[in-house]
């Protein structure tokens, strides 16, 4: 066996309703695109949001096109709420407390839609895959947030954004996000340092279509496998410090159901003289693996997720038969990294 001791699973519980629509051709697609309103951040590392209220029909989206730039963006999240956090047309929106008074969504309790940084390119779902929005979900509005790198100049002003393309028709299959990664810190003036998570899935069978890797200044390589019986299958391996887009799975047709393991890996390299915490600002460290999946599941999903303390918990404590290429770059795209701050 592969695991030496029960592993519990960290996610957010399912909501059941039940979809009786019946699956028809496509006629009624069309692009949904949600800009920032010519915002100016008034500093490093400020979050703004912005959000629009949907339809009340339910809708699918099939497709993500990004209007966005490394240069001026750390990273683009577009989250589902049912309330956001404000009515204004911009407001600065908290990262780490949901529940704040200047958070993405009113109630603290947001869906993830999209991720994008680094340059990504669009991302369409494979036919018949949709993620469900609006109608009987709890995503009632999309809220698109910006991490900035800088202040900017007063002539300056930013429209960063996304378009989605959408459809009002039911698809077959439903979209959604499972999250693995990282609490914790990394310490200073370190080499492969490793930040391991692994859960237990427990829910309906979902079956990977792609992967996002985010980290900042200090990921070098993040991978992730689905264990089933002792065996390890890659989802996937990319550097973070390449575009953070949603890539194909390694291994296409891969299932995950009930009973199997999710393991993930970032590592990190430090040449700061000091520690380098998770949190939100550019000078922090961020350890996430996004897996995009599809499901024949009708009921309305919940992101799951599954995190780890970085300085606890270690794969070697409760897994065997370890990929020796786990953390290799063999294989991936030539890139750089930099840190401004070691």
């Amino acid at each position: 066996m592969a695991h030496r001791g029960i592993i519990p699973l960290l996610t957010i519980s399912l909501i059941f309703i039940p979809c009786q629509a019946k699956y028809i051709q496509n006629t009624d697609v069309f692009t949904k695109s949600i800009r920032m309103p010519n915002v100016r951040p008034q500093k490093a590392d400020a979050l703004v949001c912005h959000g629009v209220k949907l339809d009340e029909r339910e809708a699918y989206i099939l497709k993500y096109e990004p209007h966005a730039s490394k240069q001026v963006a750390h990273h683009m999240m577009v989250y589902g709420c049912g309330h956001p956090g404000s009515t204004e047309d911009s407001w600065e929106c908290g990262e780490m407390d949901d529940r704040s008074d200047d958070s993405v969504c009113q109630d603290g309790q947001r869906e993830i839609v999209y991720a994008w940084a680094m340059d990504a390119d669009s991302r369409a779902l494979p036919e018949g895959v949709g993620f469900r929005v609006g109608g009987s979900t709890k995503i009632k509005y999309l809220v698109i947030q910006l991490h900035y790198k800088g202040a900017f100049e007063d002539s300056k002003f930013d429209d960063s954004g996304v378009t989605l393309t959408m459809t009002y028709t039911r698809q077959p299959l439903q979209a959604g996000f499972y999250v693995l990664g990282n609490y914790g810190y990394i310490p200073p003036m370190i080499q492969n340092f490793h930040m391991e998570s692994v859960c237990q899935y427990t829910n309906y069978t979902i079956h990977p279509i792609g992967f996002r890797t985010h980290s900042h200044n200090l990921g070098v390589v993040t991978s992730a496998y689905r264990i089933r019986d002792g065996r390890w299958t890659e989802i996937g391996r990319m550097s973070p410090q390449l575009p953070q887009a949603f890539y194909d799975v390694y291994a296409p047709g891969i299932d995950i159901r009930k009973g199997d393991l999710l393991a993930a890996r970032c590592t990190m390299s430090s040449d700061r003289t000091f520690p380098t915490k998770i949190g939100a600002t550019n000078k922090d460290e961020m350890c996430n693996f996004y897996i995009l999946y599809s499901t024949d599941n009708t009921n309305t999903l919940d992101v799951q997720y599954c995190f780890r303390d970085a300085q606890t918990f270690h794969w070697a404590d409760y897994l065997t038969s370890i990929p020796q290429n786990a953390s290799s770059t063999d294989g991936l795209p030539a890139f750089t990294r930099e840190d401004p701050y070691a």
